[in-house]
């Protein structure tokens, strides 16, 4: 393996911060199985680096990623310790990262597909609750997250790990706008559901082929746009000693309900 370059080192510093990362189309996945959920996803990073001295109990799965990456022509370089955690955002780190680019997607033949789950992501600030989010999408099949301005950005390295692979399978938007994502719902006939406490119970609704939950963030809930538009509020049965469910779990119960109803 060649030694990590300075301008490879400058890159994955940058792309620490969002402005980068938007600028160069890049994303920083990092760890094992993350990359390795990639692969499943017929995504390959456009390089690896490896910092051997932080592979320990991992060694056996990194190197199943390099004879991988060799495979399909992926570059791979080697770093020092001190170079490898200026670009990791972990603490204990496993000792391998990737960059990939950030895809494209269009938003209008997705919605045109029947039957449809979405979420719409309105205030979501925390990128831990992002990365949970992508995984309960994957796993519940949910076609994409609108997330609107103001919400962490996806790729946000905190998010991409919480995600444990999910980035790679569920379409992301990113700054949207309540009046675009109304229209674009109803020109569509998607139907649009705000969760909010004390909103019809979720459970004793038939939802339509196509439905867009809308969730807010715990700290602002959603915007006063969708209080003052017809748009449908349910709520989660719970009881009264908490105030409300956290946004990744909220979101998890009810695409995993839609999954259920559809299977």
């Amino acid at each position: 393996m060649e030694t990590l370059s300075k301008s490879r080192a400058r890159q994955l510093r940058a792309l620490k911060l969002r402005k980068a990362r938007d600028e160069q189309g890049l994303f920083v996945a990092e760890g094992p199985l993350v990359i390795e959920e990639a692969f499943k996803a017929g995504v390959f990073p456009r390089y690896v680096v490896v910092c051997d001295e932080l592979i320990d109990s991992t060694r056996e799965q990194v190197e199943a990623i390099l004879r991988r990456c060799k495979d399909e022509g992926v570059e791979a370089f080697e770093t020092d310790t001190g170079e490898f955690m200026t670009a990791s955002d972990t603490v204990n780190s496993q000792g391998i990262l990737a960059v990939f680019g950030i895809p494209t997607w269009d938003l209008n033949t997705l919605l045109t597909t029947s039957p449809l789950t979405l979420l719409v992501l309105d205030n979501v600030r925390d990128p831990g609750n992002l990365g949970t989010i992508l995984r309960q999408a994957a796993a519940f099949d949910c076609g994409g997250l609108l997330l609107l301005k103001g919400c962490v950005d996806a790729y946000n390295h905190k998010a991409v790990r919480a995600s444990m692979g999910g980035i790679f399978h569920v379409p992301v938007f990113n700054d949207l706008t309540p009046e675009d994502v109304m229209r674009r719902l109803t020109d569509t006939g998607v139907w649009p559901y705000v969760t909010r406490a004390g909103g019809q119970n979720a459970f004793t609704i038939s939802f339509p082929p196509k439905t867009a939950f809308i969730i807010g963030g715990e700290s602002e809930g959603v915007q006063p746009y969708w209080n003052e538009h017809e748009v449908i509020q349910v709520g989660i049965p719970q009881t009264s000693k908490v105030e409300s469910l956290n946004a990744a779990v909220a979101a998890s119960i009810l695409i995993a309900y839609r999954y259920q109803a559809r299977e």
